[in-house]
């Protein structure tokens, strides 16, 4: 992904929200995000292409996220500034041996 700027994310929480769906809280960043995708590698560590010019590295994924991870086609991402929600948004999950990094 050339000319995507990678960033690691030092913190994020992963949980289930009500309905049921994978929920990955991470700070905000500037800008919307533009068609988003989340890749995962099968083991412990996903990638958040945020839009062209950013992804968002997840590492140390909690065992609950890899689990869910093997069978979800989507994963929905919360941004957060100063505990407020700032974006709120879809990325479709793609499968892969190796992150795009």
């Amino acid at each position: 992904m050339a000319g995507t700027r990678t960033e690691k994310e030092g913190l994020y929480d992963v949980v289930r929200n009500k309905d049921g769906e994978l929920l990955f809280c991470i700070r905000a960043r500037n800008g919307k995000p533009d068609h988003p995708r989340f890749f995962y590698d099968g083991a412990g560590t996903a990638l958040l292409l945020r839009d062209t010019k950013r992804s968002i590295l997840l590492e140390y994924l909690p065992e609950m996220a890899i689990l869910s991870l093997q069978k979800e086609d989507k994963v929905l991402i919360a941004e957060i500034l100063d505990d407020e929600l700032e974006h709120e948004y879809y990325a479709p999950l793609s499968r892969v041996k190796k992150l795009p990094i």
